[in-house]
């Protein structure tokens, strides 16, 4: 997800975005949809590598960027730069004709359970999620530097976004730490949109 604040805008369909140029292509389609005036970047997992860009685009709009269990941005590197190396390689052995399946599948037949075990919200969940191309994944993300000028904050869910929780925090940006899990706006959302409203308010 990477949207303005409060703006309701749905997660971006990486399948309505071509390339070679993903980045570029899904935060045009981003801030397109975006309402006028300052913005608060929201970015959660993966979406985190979209920031450099969408940064770039906003310009001076940009007033704060919020990632929340999110990768931090890689500038210069593809996603599978970031990855382990068993993850790429679960990834990349996913994909049929160049296209990934959607998210919930890559984990197990139980991933996606375990955090979300109300029925209907876990199929809720999977009715929104796009196939993503496997060359976003292999596309290097534009060397930016907007992003870095804009205040920052981390909002960290689960123990896998630690280490990006410590980066944040080593740039000196606010981090709150929730022991939560990778899709609490779900299941906890006041809980966590209420700490996504404090950060912005930081």
């Amino acid at each position: 997800m990477a949207e303005r604040l409060g703006s309701g805008a749905d997660a971006i369909d990486y399948g309505g975005v071509t390339g070679p140029d993903w980045y570029a292509g899904a935060a045009e389609r981003i801030v397109a949809g975006m309402a006028p005036g300052d913005a608060v970047v929201v970015a959660h997992s993966g979406a985190g590598g979209l920031v450099p860009c969408l940064a770039e685009r906003l310009g001076q709009r940009l007033s704060r960027v919020i990632l929340v269990d999110a990768v931090m941005p890689y500038p210069g590197r593809t996603w599978f730069d970031t990855a382990s190396g068993a993850l790429a390689a679960r990834v990349r052995s996913l994909a049929t004709d160049g296209v990934l399946p959607p998210w919930d599948t890559w984990f197990g037949a139980d991933a996606i359970a375990r955090l979300l075990p109300e029925p209907a919200a876990a199929a809720a969940f999977r009715a929104d999620l796009p196939r993503v191309p496997l060359a976003y994944f292999e596309a290097r993300a534009p060397s930016l530097a907007a992003w870095e000028r804009a205040p920052g904050a981390y909002l960290q869910l689960s123990e896998a976004c630690a280490a990006d929780a410590d980066a944040a925090a080593l740039r000196g940006w606010t981090v709150r730490r929730e022991a939560l899990h990778h899709l609490a706006m779900l299941t906890h959302p006041d809980r966590v949109a209420d700490t996504i409203a404090t950060l912005a308010r930081a």
